[in-house]
């Protein structure tokens, strides 16, 4: 009986002292996942192109600044502080077509965000000069995307990202 109960506290003392490493090394392993998401985006720099580079080909991006808009979207119950639109340009270096289309960038690949820090909604209004459109290789585009603000905000944190994938950011001040 004795032995029995030396053999069962042994195996307990056994199974505590390698679970205990396996969970030290499952947080030293969050610890590190955690320090590597903190890691700094690559800086944009207004007006300068971002080289982009994939499987399917590459383009480059370049924010172009924020500016005001007086303009209103009479379909919405919103009613901003402000109305700013995201001013880019996008370039299709070499690209390929994917599912018989021509690149282009609109809303989803930019997240932006305010000097609060409110993640900004696209607001339904367009800048008819600045309409985002598809681009073949060699081609360009200057596009627009509006955001309400809700804030009196000085400048738009705006990270541009691929998939699930953040790519870079930039801060813009608003004009």
């Amino acid at each position: 009986m004795k032995n029995k109960s030396i053999f069962l506290m042994l195996g307990v003392l056994i199974v505590f002292g390698l679970t205990g490493c396996g969970l030290e090394n499952i947080f030293n392993l969050q610890t590190d996942s955690a320090s590597t998401q903190a890691k700094k985006l690559p800086e944009m720099v207004i007006n300068e192109p971002f080289l982009v580079t994939t499987v399917i080909g590459d383009y480059s991006v370049a924010i172009n600044g924020a500016r005001k808009t007086a303009k209103r979207s009479a379909d919405t119950d919103v009613n901003p502080k402000q109305v700013i639109f995201l001013d880019y340009t996008y370039n299709n270096i070499s690209y390929q077509k994917k599912y018989d289309m021509d690149f282009f960038l609109a809303q989803g690949d930019f997240v932006v965000v305010d000097d609060k820090g409110n993640n900004l909604e696209a607001y339904n209004i367009k800048d008819p000069n600045r309409m985002i459109q598809e681009t073949p290789i060699g081609g360009s585009c200057s596009a627009s995307i509006a955001y309400a603000l809700e804030t009196d905000s000085k400048t738009l944190t705006v990270t541009f990202v691929r998939g699930k994938n953040e790519i870079a950011e930039i801060t813009v001040p608003i004009t």
